[in-house]
């Protein structure tokens, strides 16, 4: 099925429908679930009558009163999912960590678990990118992927900036108010101009963004977000150790997976944790190559798709 570029969320569902609908033994699968919850419910009639199969993963869960703070949206959406549930032929599922250690979401009772899918790491020795400082030179910690202001980069800047054999790695599309704060904030032009800040703001091609996962000492996850990160996973296939915040999901996945630590999101709290993680980094590595061994894609394959 093919849609204009320009087709609006509503005219992607309809066709989605029509198209489940107009063969036997036809799955809709919907990836990106939570945008769908409300236009779904609207369309009842249509799936009592049509009654097609329908498996909607949830990817964003946070639950009330996390780090995310109460939204409206958030109030309600458990109470959306579980009218939903109710619907004839769909199934509603919340997307969990790489290694499956969060299998309970609070406020969605009965929504079964789907791991994020993280393919193993089978590159012995990736190249390691130019962007990157000469190895060994000092200890490298790496924030990756999209930056967006959740995933703190002010916090992680100050707390480099008390460390001064730490070089800190940005690598990734900046969101515009990230990318003001990098250009206009005094400790981070400092850092820039130290070269104890690298800035590779554009997204990484699957290669290079590995080799970096690969290459750092510590991967910084201080996000604000009460959910599961992909480059957790992705991390802990390569043998790197992780930072995260203390008080949610991330924490409670370090906790029970020993591959990181989880920090009070203070400057004091990140040096400490940095600090503890480089001390004793041999354990920390040997825990994630050994849940690395749990990460893939059958789960979320065959939870999604069925037999």
């Amino acid at each position: 099925m093919t849609l204009p570029q320009a087709a609006s969320r509503r005219e992607v569902l309809d066709s989605a429908l029509r198209w489940a609908t107009a063969a036997s033994a036809r799955l809709l699968v919907v990836p990106d679930g939570d945008k769908y919850v409300v236009p779904l419910l609207r369309r009842r009639p249509v799936l009592r009558r049509t009654r097609p199969e329908i498996r909607l993963l949830m990817m964003r869960t946070a639950t009330i009163g996390g780090p995310e703070g109460l939204r409206p949206t958030t109030a309600v959406k458990p109470l959306l999912v579980q009218m939903l549930r109710r619907l004839p032929g769909v199934r509603v599922l919340f997307l969990t960590d790489a290694m499956g250690v969060i299998e309970r979401r609070r406020g969605y009772p009965g929504l079964p678990p789907v791991r994020d899918p993280v393919p193993r790491s089978e590159a012995d020795a990736p190249r390691r990118p130019e962007w990157l400082p000469p190895e060994g030179a000092d200890t490298v910690v790496g924030l990756f992927g999209v930056v967006s202001a959740r995933k703190n980069l002010p916090l992680l800047v100050q707390a480099v900036a008390e460390l001064p054999h730490v070089v800190l790695v940005v690598a990734g599309h900046l969101a515009p108010n990230v990318r003001r704060f990098v250009e206009t904030d005094p400790t981070a032009v400092s850092l820039c101009a130290e070269d104890r800040m690298r800035l590779v703001d554009r997204f990484l091609d699957p290669d290079e963004y590995g080799a970096g996962l690969s290459a750092v000492d510590v991967v910084a996850l201080l996000h604000d977000n009460d959910a599961p990160s992909g480059v957790l996973g992705e991390a802990c296939t390569r043998g790197t150790p992780v930072l995260v915040p203390q008080g949610g999901w991330l924490e409670r996945v370090v906790e029970a997976t020993g591959v990181g630590a989880a920090v009070p999101m203070t400057v004091a709290g990140v040096c400490a944790g940095m600090t503890r993680i480089m001390e004793d980094r041999w354990e920390y590595v040997e825990a994630a190559r050994a849940w690395s061994a749990t990460v893939g894609t059958d789960d979320f394959r065959n939870r999604l798709l069925g037999p």
